[in-house]
């Protein structure tokens, strides 16, 4: 029997000859060339189609690779057929998409879309699809994974599974391509979801120009107002600090006439709380709009009052919110007492302050970080260094661990009380063992020695402290502001303050322009100006930019060591430098002389103050 194989229409026969099959066998013919695709004629039937499809599972792989690249071919004769078929037309798309043919399979399904077939029965979870979706959005071919999947969705397909949404998400932000980010949303079921989560990864990089385009264009694909995504671009406009286009959210709403819930506003007040008298116009709005503040608006409200330093609106709100927890209505939280505990600790009320602490434990609310900080600040400000250590010992002993913050409030309250040798006793406690030296010495009698092994060691004759015993409990990491706190602890001891610099470079620290101006200052406090100049040099080898406050540190130790040529010199460097002077930069130079001899020096004088006249700096 001839052997044959059935593609389309054709039949195929191998060459044969009049010999008997015993004689082919002693005399085998030569294999006929492997079968290829051949050109197809226009298809008139389903039955030729179906053999057009199933060709590839009989032929070799070179046929079905030929089937591929015939891909248009093959759906250019399908079209032609007027064939209506689901199955067929779902063979010829796996066929395109497997060649990675996604474009000719885009353009092949749009010439269909009209048809009104439905491809979700046999393409549906179709791991080929979900497989060329997913290498597309890793290749960074967004847009056309995205076609494809509008494409497919048109078509009844689901595409839910195909990809992660987050990737699709991140690779547009990356992009900036919101508009793409938003075409894919709508083609979920959670759309609305999608579009906050694309404002807010586009605020998260700060990037608010796309995230404002993907509200507009989430807007045009929401048959009701979301107020999620009102909330969102608020939040981004807050976090891209750029208050007024958060104002005009709000206006875009009042335009469309919809009454804006109460989240959006709490929102909208956070963003404005610098604004307090814009806060407490949304606040009132709120409230003629048949809204009910909730405790969120009321911390917003006291926020408010604590930037702009209103302690008695502060004031009047706390016996609001007293009177309506009294009668059941609201519960004060941990944020609200810890809000108007910074109010009043801002302005120097410790004992105000502390009596907010006394409510918080009465109403059985344990205080957090920022309580506590806020209250060890006040007593710090005030000058009262026990009461600041003592809270600072309570917060310990009531498990809070504290943060950089509240460590560095300690030792600036002993150095603003000149309590020097304390404050660097417990900077080594809490640093622990590694900051000790081999030497055991103390500190002044390294000095004395010129070496700074340990220039932070326990200083001989100190007792330790209760606050001490805590140190293993809760890890100290210093930051540059501790070392510059310390710094004002050298006092006039040039060489003490040098090594702490140093220390601050082991510790993987770099000294920041505070840090060099401290050292500049000390070196004016010992009268040392050829210090004072290598420490400019010293910022500039290190690659930091003297500035205004550095040079004028500088000036002014010059003038104090009657080296007024040398300040003017740095004075005109700074200009040199464009580096522009401030008020206390001019008024050091011009009372540096209480005496004119020669007329050179009124004149430089006289230039100094016209410099001071044209840079408006006459108050």
């Amino acid at each position: 029997m001839r052997d044959f194989v059935i593609l389309g229409s054709s039949v195929v026969t191998p060459f044969s000859s009049s010999s008997t099959p015993h004689h082919q066998h002693r005399h085998p013919i030569k294999p006929p060339h492997k079968p290829s695709l051949p050109k197809l004629a226009p298809f008139s039937s389903n039955w030729n189609i179906s053999c057009a499809l199933q060709a590839p599972l009989a032929l070799s792989h070179c046929a079905d690779s030929k089937l591929v690249q015939e891909f248009e071919v093959v759906f250019e004769d399908f079209i032609d057929s007027g064939v209506v078929d689901a199955e067929l037309l779902a063979k010829v798309v796996l066929l395109g998409i497997r060649g990675k043919k996604v474009r000719s399979v885009i353009h092949a399904l749009n010439k269909v879309q009209g048809r009104r077939i439905s491809l979700s029965t046999h393409l549906n979870g179709s791991d080929i699809i979900a497989k060329e979706c997913c290498r597309l959005v890793t290749c960074s071919h967004v847009e056309e994974a995205v076609e494809l999947m509008e494409v497919l969705a048109r078509f009844q397909i689901s595409i839910r599974e195909l990809v992660q949404p987050s990737d699709i998400i991140k690779r547009c932000v990356l992009s900036r391509n919101p508009i793409l980010a938003v075409r894919y949303a709508c083609l979920l079921p959670h759309a609305h979801i999608l579009f906050c989560n694309i404002i807010s990864e586009f605020g998260k990089r700060r990037d608010l120009v796309s995230a404002l385009k993907a509200y507009e264009a989430s807007k045009k694909h929401l048959n009701t107002p979301n107020m999620y995504i009102y909330r969102a671009t608020i939040d981004t406009c807050g976090l891209c600090r750029d208050y007024m286009k958060s104002r005009y959210i709000y206006e875009d709403l009042l335009n469309q006439k919809i009454t804006p819930n109460i989240y959006v506003f709490n929102s909208l007040m956070n963003v404005n709380s610098h604004d307090l008298s814009y806060t407490l116009n949304l606040y009132q709005n709120m409230q003629n709009l048949g809204l009910k503040p909730d405790m969120t608006s009321y911390n917003i409200l006291l926020k408010a009052c604590c930037v702009a330093g209103r302690v008695d609106l502060a004031q009047d709100i706390y016996r609001e919110l007293k009177h309506l927890e009294s009668v059941g209505q609201l519960k004060l939280d941990v944020f609200t007492y810890s809000t108007i505990i910074k109010v009043f600790a801002d302005v120097k009320l410790w004992q105000m302050a502390l009596k907010i602490k006394q409510d918080m434990l009465s109403a059985g609310v344990s205080l957090n970080i920022v309580a506590w900080s806020s209250l060890i600040n006040a007593c710090a400000h005030a000058g009262l260094v026990e009461q600041a250590i003592q809270l600072f010992e309570e917060m310990l002993l009531a498990g809070c661990e504290p943060n950089t913050q509240c460590f560095n409030i300690i030792l600036n309250a002993c150095v603003e009380a000149y309590q020097y040798d304390r404050a660097f006793r417990f900077f080594h406690s809490w640093k622990g063992k590694k900051m000790l030296g081999s030497s055991g010495e103390g500190y002044n009698s390294n000095i004395g020695q010129g070496h700074m092994h340990d220039v932070t060691s326990i200083p001989n004759g100190i007792s330790n402290s209760h606050i001490l015993n805590f140190a293993e409990r809760f890890p100290f990491t210093p930051t540059t502001t501790t070392y510059n706190i310390l710094l004002k602890a050298c006092g006039t001891d040039y060489y003490h303050a040098k090594a702490l610099i140093k220390e601050m470079e082991t510790v993987g620290l770099s000294p920041n322009q505070i840090s060099w101006s401290i050292l500049i200052d000390i070196c004016g406090a010992s009268s040392n100006v050829e210090g004072a100049i290598e420490i400019l040099k010293t910022m500039g080898d290190a690659g930091i930019k003297p500035d205004v406050i550095a040079y004028t540190t500088a000036i002014k130790v010059c003038v104090e060591s009657k080296n007024f040529m040398q300040a003017l010199t740095l004075y005109e460097e700074m200009k040199c430098y464009q580096i522009r002077p401030n008020w206390v930069t001019y008024n050091t130079l011009l009372k540096a002389r209480s005496k004119y001899g020669f007329l050179h020096e009124v004149q430089q004088c006289l230039a100094i103050y016209q410099d001071m006249r044209k840079a408006g700096r006459t108050d």
